[in-house]
């Protein structure tokens, strides 16, 4: 646990040097006021050319007491009540993203993920901002009753921005 409240800690202090414009990551508190460092609130904010965009997403990442050799879980919030409208989105808001999933895993065509301990907590956020605009269709998340993103994105990438464009709408907005 000593390592992985060291990194965190060193994380933080690097996110306040160099924080990517827009975004935020910060560890939540705890009913006492202090931090808990083992959950992060991000704000994603899309990319200005994106379908996505101007949303701003917020999001949850949670360590175990073995990062960094093992990855963080991360999960979008729900936005007016519904999932982030995104084929690799479970039904918990969990993100199926290669850069977050062990070298174990079965996601992503079986090759499993990519995730090294060297990843800082800047490299995943700016992953998860790319994560919106490039869903992977080869590896969706699996939904109870069915994966709606995923059969709109895999039908018309038309319909799929249209619908992207709906919740965006409902969305938190990022500023300037």
């Amino acid at each position: 646990m000593d390592t992985c409240l060291e990194r965190l800690k060193n994380e933080r202090k690097e996110w306040r040097k160099n924080r990517p414009v827009g975004f935020v990551a910060k560890p939540s508190e705890n009913a006492d006021g202090t931090n808990n460092m083992l959950v992060w609130r991000l704000k994603i904010p899309a990319k200005a050319s994106s379908i996505w965009a101007p949303g701003l997403f917020s999001a949850t990442m949670t360590f175990t007491s073995e990062y960094p050799a093992r990855p963080p879980r991360v999960t979008f919030d729900r936005i007016g009540g519904e999932l982030l409208f995104h084929p690799n989105v479970y039904d918990d808001g969990g993100v199926c993203l290669s850069i977050i999933n062990p070298p174990e895993s079965t996601h992503g065509y079986g090759r499993g993920g990519t995730w090294l301990p060297t990843i800082s907590i800047r490299e995943v956020c700016l992953a998860l901002q790319t994560f919106l605009d490039e869903p992977n269709l080869g590896s969706p998340a699996s939904r109870a009753g069915g994966n709606r993103p995923y059969e709109a994105c895999r039908r018309s990438r038309e319909e799929y921005a249209r619908l992207v464009k709906q919740q965006v709408g409902r969305a938190e907005v990022a500023s300037g």
